[in-house]
């Protein structure tokens, strides 16, 4: 049996355990190299694993010799300038123009459980968590420079979690240029590179192709972690499939621009890394100052894609998102703005939350339009006072009426935003990110604030709070709808232009940050123009995030499969909505969209006094199905049964302790529709599963192996949708 050492160090090496992985690194000569990260290995000496690296300067005589050189050392954190062609980790610019470091190991410690980093979102460990950190101490011995590696190890999560902190220990000021979080370096074996696309309302669709020779990354440079490209990477063996075979992953804890790579170089060394995209970021670091960079999150696998996602699941549901709402169950919202836009009264809320009553929703949420003279997109983003010509005496009258009625009552903002038509602009235009001299650009009708600026980061928390203090608000939808562009402020000096992306992150991070504490029983929930900044640093504030702002099933199938491949279900908030959608005009039935909208954060975007009676019936009873589930949703291993994107049908599964509930849309139709099964996945082979509908039984083995059928008979037609529920 494999002892619970979670870190083994042994002469020159370092060995981190998990449950079920090991990732070794060995000292070369004060050269940090990694030598294995795979399933778990006896605490034993690996050195003959290590791929030496005895670089003497001579580049032509270590190739004569037959050895390696830093073209193909496995570098844990590789730095520009030291003759290698490996992309680097990190980039100094000294005071004297040159672009090096040389930066070699010192020292370690060992951490009981994990540091905080300071102003940015993270994973944290909880007191009895099996949780250790290794800081490696590496520094430059001619200017003084120091980069301590962190490695924090959550042994039965099986992850990893690492950042880096730098700090200016010489007497003169140098600039990163380049300062990632991690960097992974191992030999090529044959790797497909599993990562995402996407767009407004089409976010995270997974692509996988095969690894080629030079840099293959997803990347950010819009000021958030956007829809096109969310700060994730996959690197899995050519034959790996969701149930076997080796896969590695890094997900980035951050919301703004992000480089994620994977680079093979021409001696087949792959380099797989995650971190701030260097694009026009440039950090000053004056003596005696430090840089704390975003937190990798880092996992292995053995068995499969799937095993990868459940570990990410894991970390993430219950040591990132925070809260009363990481473990209690988040009530049964209907969201109002597909109904009414910016035309409700006070007595459209009320009326809706009499029906909201009825059905047994749980949370009316009032979206844009509440407050200054919103009546379009045109003005008033930054006047955050209620309008009294829409909800007469304010707020607590109104919300004192929706308690009555048993529900809670929401309320949208977007504090981030400032139109230039509004109260706010005029009294306060410096405020705007803007460049002086220059026409800033619009979209959508407005600016952005510029959060660079604690003046500005602490009216958008006073605005906020006054609002939450004003009334018994149990819910906040925090949007963000437009990126950044001409970027400049009237608060930093010209020298800090090359921070402002990062400084923006870190104001912020810190206004959640007095929020989420301030009002610890709000149930925030995050929101770009969808799924636009759904990622891990955004979850550490807002336990569950707008998807997408495309509601049709169909699409929504695509877009929860790939936001599946590293977060949990219970953070993807999923909504019914009309038909014909308002996206994209496409109708199914009312049970198709609401066994795609099956995630632990459920709710409706639709007008209840539309309603039919037949369509009220069917949602009291599905809600009183999802709240008696609640645990399996939320709490349930998520297993994918099919890819939507080349499959004929969408299928996924929950489990939680034998409770078993699968779904599957159809999602081509043909003239014969032949006879489909389903294979279930992570069930007991000699268990007995029950049908609750239809009573009957089937052993695990069965369901796994060959599977649930669907009878094509009482299956066809466009998006016909199944579910069963087995115990």
């Amino acid at each position: 049996m494999l002892e619970n050492n979670l870190i083994v160090v042994t002469g020159n090496q370092f060995q981190l355990n998990t449950k079920n992985t090991s990732y070794v690194m060995h000292n070369e000569n004060g050269m940090l190299t990694h030598t294995y990260y795979g399933k778990r290995l006896p605490n034993v000496n690996h050195e003959y694993m290590a791929k030496r690296c005895r670089y003497n300067g001579d580049f032509q005589s270590n190739i004569s010799a037959n050895l390696p050189t830093l073209d193909n050392a496995l570098l844990e954190y590789p730095v520009f300038g030291d003759g290698g062609i490996t992309a680097p980790a990190l980039e100094v610019l000294n005071s004297d123009g040159t672009n090096f470091a040389e930066i070699k190991v010192t020292g370690y410690n060992i951490i009981e459980g994990k540091p905080k980093i300071e102003g940015l979102p993270a994973s944290y460990a909880e007191e009895g968590d099996n949780v250790k950190t290794l800081e490696v101490v590496t520094k430059d011995e001619v200017s003084g420079l120091e980069v301590r590696l962190y490695y924090a190890v959550f042994y039965d999560f099986d992850v990893i979690t690492r950042f880096v902190k730098i700090t200016n220990g010489g007497k003169n000021a140098v600039t990163l240029l380049r300062a990632l979080s991690a960097n992974l370096a191992f030999d090529n074996k044959g790797y497909d590179v599993i990562s995402n696309y996407g767009t407004w309302a089409k976010e995270r669709q997974i692509e996988r192709t095969p690894l080629a020779h030079g840099a293959t990354s997803v990347y950010s440079n819009c000021g958030s972690s956007s829809h096109g490209a969310n700060p994730f990477l996959i690197l899995a063996e050519n034959t790996a499939t969701e149930d076997f075979g080796e896969a590695v992953g890094m997900a980035l804890a951050y919301s703004g621009n992000h480089r994620m790579t994977a680079d093979l170089g021409r001696y087949g060394v792959v380099n797989m890394s995650a971190g701030i995209a260097a694009d026009n970021f440039r950090w000053n670091l004056n003596s005696g100052e430090s840089f704390s960079t975003p937190e990798v999150v880092m996992s292995f696998s053995a068995n499969g894609l799937n095993a990868l996602s459940q570990n990410f699941h894991k970390i993430v549901k219950n040591r990132v998102c925070r809260g009363a709402y990481r473990d209690a169950r988040r009530p049964v919202l209907l969201n109002l703005w597909e109904a009414c836009s910016f035309t409700f009264t006070e007595e459209t809320v009320k009326s809706a939350a009499d029906i909201c009553a009825e059905l047994g929703v749980e949370l009316l949420v009032i979206d844009d339009g509440w407050f200054g003279q919103r009546n379009t997109d045109h003005c008033s983003l930054g006047d955050w006072y209620v309008n009294e010509e829409k909800i007469r005496g304010g707020l607590k009258p109104l919300c004192d009426y929706v308690n009555s009625k048993g529900l809670k009552l929401g309320i949208w903002f977007e504090p981030e935003m400032i139109c230039p038509d509004s109260d706010l602009f005029r009294t306060k235009p410096e405020w705007a990110m803007k460049i002086n001299g220059r026409k800033p650009t619009e979209t959508r009708w407005q600016l952005m604030l510029d959060l660079t600026n604690p003046e500005v980061c602490d009216y958008i928390y006073s605005s906020i709070a006054n609002i939450l203090n004003g009334a018994n608000i149990e819910y906040v939808k925090w949007d963000y709808n437009r990126t950044m562009a001409h970027i400049g402020s009237a608060f930093l000096k010209a020298d800090q232009m090359g921070e402002y992306y990062h400084r923006y992150m870190l104001g912020l991070y810190g206004v959640l940050e007095r929020l989420v504490t301030d009002f610890p029983n709000v149930l925030f929930e995050g929101c770009a123009s969808g799924g636009g900044r759904f990622d891990i640093g955004m979850l550490y504030y807002t336990p569950q995030i707008w998807t997408s702002d495309d509601t049709d099933a169909v699409e929504r199938a695509a877009i929860q499969y790939g936001t599946s491949f590293v977060y949990p279900m219970s953070s993807q908030s999923a909504h019914v909505s009309v038909c014909p959608n308002q996206q994209t005009g496409r109708s199914v039935s009312m049970q198709a969209r609401h066994i795609l909208a099956l995630t632990g954060s459920f709710g409706y975007e639709l007008a209840p006094e539309e309603l039919t009676d037949k369509d009220k019936e069917y949602i009291k009873d599905f809600i009183k199905f999802y709240i008696e589930n609640y645990d399996v949703f939320a709490n349930g291993k998520y297993f994918r049964l099919s890819n939507p994107h080349t499959d004929e049908y969408a299928a996924f599964q929950y489990e939680l302790n034998g409770n078993v509930i699968v779904g599957a849309m159809r999602l081509k139709t043909h003239a014969i529709n032949l006879q489909t099964t389903i294979k279930l996945k992570g069930l007991e082979p000699d268990r007995v599963y029950t049908d609750v509908k239809t009573g009957d039984t089937y052993y695990g083995a069965q369901l796994m192996e060959y599977g649930l059928r669907i009878n094509a008979a009482s299956y066809t037609g466009d998006y016909q949708t199944v579910m069963w529920q087995l115990k």
